[in-house]
């Protein structure tokens, strides 16, 4: 590896990276409400190389990385776990917060959601449960990775009240206790067991390739596309050798997101003027939040209109891509009519928003 002076703070990679991971998901849950309509006439449409879920482990490595290149000059200083907390929470929890209203107000309107009235007000606290099935799903169920996220940022800020050394061995060994006790803990401790779940070790991978990075870690962008193909790679042999059931995702799916994420920041980061469609992807990055939470709405409206039209039984194909570019197309929508309007809000409030990362 080479070394080199660090960079600003925005590193464009991770935004175009988001946007790719968003886009992974979005793919798969695309491909999902397309089987649910072929039924058994699938055929070619059910091929899965890899589990499209990538682009959550891709997330929380690109979060850990984040936080701690963000923040890493901040640990033991008056104010910065106030200021960390303050930031995530504009950042998150208005839009969050705004779609699990949407799914709840329509979910009561038709009947579909059926919860305990402790688990819709857990689901606004970003906590899991209490009444559990296997993933401890809130009300808008992809807010899974939400509370996930939340996690982390409550076991940072934890960490940012001690000096930098002390403050990272406190944050991986609460990550690395949580982990041990969801195994150990009885399989009815289901709240336990989401909160162990060994996926959250990921956010350490982005920890550590931002400290990498930070220290000035390079590679040539040949070995920078080695990194992220080799990554690729690795996901799709671990899915179709079925070995996301018998080993833990931290390795199946997080060791790939890390080759992906230190590709992509180690070689690939753009270099001068950005050209139309690369600008267009760190966009894109800039929207992942929005289109991450708005595209189950897409799809439900597309899958709606493909029915009525027929188009499942003559081009399906055309619903699968079809729906992908309109929830792309969606997301800079809320982003711009949604998103952006509501963080200019706590931006004009200096306590609140200024410098959200």
């Amino acid at each position: 590896m080479k070394r080199s002076g660090r960079a600003a703070s925005r590193l464009d990679s991770l935004q175009i990276l988001r946007f790719f991971a968003a886009l992974l998901v979005v793919i798969g849950h695309t491909q999902h409400a397309l089987l649910e309509r072929l039924g058994a006439a699938a055929g070619r449409y059910a091929f899965v190389p890899l589990d499209w879920g990538l682009g959550v482990d891709v997330f929380f490595v690109i979060s850990g990385f984040v936080m701690y290149y963000l923040m890493h000059d901040r640990f033991a200083q008056a104010g910065a776990t106030a200021t960390f907390l303050r930031r995530r929470v504009v950042r998150v929890v208005p839009m969050y917060w705004l779609f699990t209203t949407l799914v709840l107000a329509v979910g009561l309107a038709t009947g579909a959601v059926d919860l305990p009235w402790t688990n819709i007000l857990f689901s606004y606290l970003f906590l899991p449960g209490p009444v559990c099935g296997e993933y401890c799903f809130p009300v808008f169920t992809l807010g899974w990775t939400i509370n996930y996220e939340m996690l982390f940022y409550a076991l940072f800020a934890i960490a940012l009240g001690f000096p930098r050394r002390i403050g990272v061995a406190v944050v991986v060994g609460l990550i690395a206790g949580l982990i041990v006790m969801g195994q150990a803990v009885p399989v009815s401790w289901s709240m336990l067991h989401f909160w162990g779940y060994p996926i959250i070790g990921e956010f350490l991978f982005g920890i550590g390739l931002a400290a990498g990075f930070l220290r000035g870690w390079r590679v040539s962008r040949g070995a920078g596309w080695a990194l992220v193909a080799a990554g690729l790679v690795l996901a799709t042999v671990s899915y179709q050798l079925d070995l996301y059931d018998h080993i833990w995702r931290l390795w199946t799916g997080g060791i790939p997101a890390a080759l992906i994420l230190g590709g992509a920041v180690f070689g690939l980061e753009p270099r001068g003027a950005h050209g139309r469609w690369l600008a267009v992807l760190v966009v894109g990055g800039d929207a992942s939040y929005a289109l991450y939470l708005s595209h189950p709405v897409t799809i439900r409206v597309a899958d709606a209109v493909a029915g009525k039209i027929g188009l499942f039984g003559h081009a399906p194909w055309a619903f699968w891509s079809g729906t992908v570019v309109a929830a792309v197309i969606g997301s800079f929508v809320v982003h711009h009519a949604i998103e952006k309007p509501l963080l200019a809000r706590f931006y004009r409030r200096p306590n609140l928003g200024a410098g959200i990362p």
